[in-house]
């Protein structure tokens, strides 16, 4: 796709992830950043921003995280979902990102376009928290207050895959 938009000059719109970063730090990385993924998803995703900036000179790369919204799975979601068949939800409290609202991220993409943006961007809502405090949030927002929800830990979450611990992204491009 790129080589087919740089024979006509027209700008692709690449998304891409903070899972590009280590999620060693304790600052929200910026877009000039060394880039160290720790699994395999980070690195197609890096792989894929690295092939974009070879074969295009008109790029547009947004690197987003921690997406939800009203279509899809999404983290938001599953904890309702969780919180109306499960009596005791467990949610690692060790991983901190930015949610973002997909509306939000539509609406940020569409002015760098209109505004004739290119680059890497970072575009996520302001803030962060764990994926513990985020499904507090949900739950309270929603009024489920009979749902019990505990704090645990990254290694105690039955995953294979090996997540950045602080994975906010920031930036001083917008």
């Amino acid at each position: 796709m790129a080589l087919a938009c740089q024979g006509g000059d027209i700008k692709i719109v690449h998304f891409s992830t903070d899972y590009v970063f280590a999620g060693d730090g304790n600052t929200p990385y910026c877009e000039d950043d060394a880039c160290q993924p720790l699994n395999v998803y980070g690195e197609s995703k890096l792989a894929g921003e690295r092939y974009l900036q070879e074969l295009s000179r008109n790029f547009l790369l947004v690197r987003t995280a921690w997406l939800y919204g009203p279509r899809g799975k999404n983290f938001v979601k599953t904890i309702l979902e969780k919180a109306a068949t499960v009596e005791t939800l467990k949610v690692v409290d060790d991983q901190r990102g930015s949610p973002t609202y997909t509306y939000d991220l539509a609406t940020a993409v569409k002015r760098l376009v209109e505004d004739g943006a290119s680059g890497i961007f970072h575009i996520t809502n302001e803030g962060n928290c764990s994926w513990y405090e985020f499904a507090r949030a949900i739950l309270e927002d929603a009024g489920l207050t009979s749902a019990e929800i505990l704090p645990i830990k990254s290694d105690e979450f039955p995953s294979r895959v090996k997540r950045p611990c602080f994975s906010v992204i920031g930036g001083g491009k917008r």
